[in-house]
């Protein structure tokens, strides 16, 4: 949680969960993969705040964005070992 507590940086945050993710998936620890993707559905509420598009999500509200993790955390769970 460095990046996220000491340097204040979400973007920079979400970004190395991206990558911390993309490394499960390529080891197929899918598992470890939806629990990284946990950290970056914790920044997100239930809201109609618009997203700006960002690495591979388009623009969108922030629950639209929320419950798009969340399917791909469950896909992933159920992929898992």
């Amino acid at each position: 949680n460095f990046y996220k507590t000491e340097l204040n940086k979400e973007e920079m945050y979400i970004r190395y969960i991206h990558k911390l993710y993309d490394l499960h998936l390529k080891a197929q620890n899918y598992t470890e993969a939806s629990y990284t993707l946990l950290l970056y559905d914790e920044l997100l509420e239930w809201s109609e705040r618009p997203l700006r598009e960002f690495l591979s999500y388009p623009m969108q509200s922030e629950w639209q964005r929320k419950e798009y993790l969340h399917l791909t955390i469950i896909q992933n769970f159920d992929r898992g070992k």
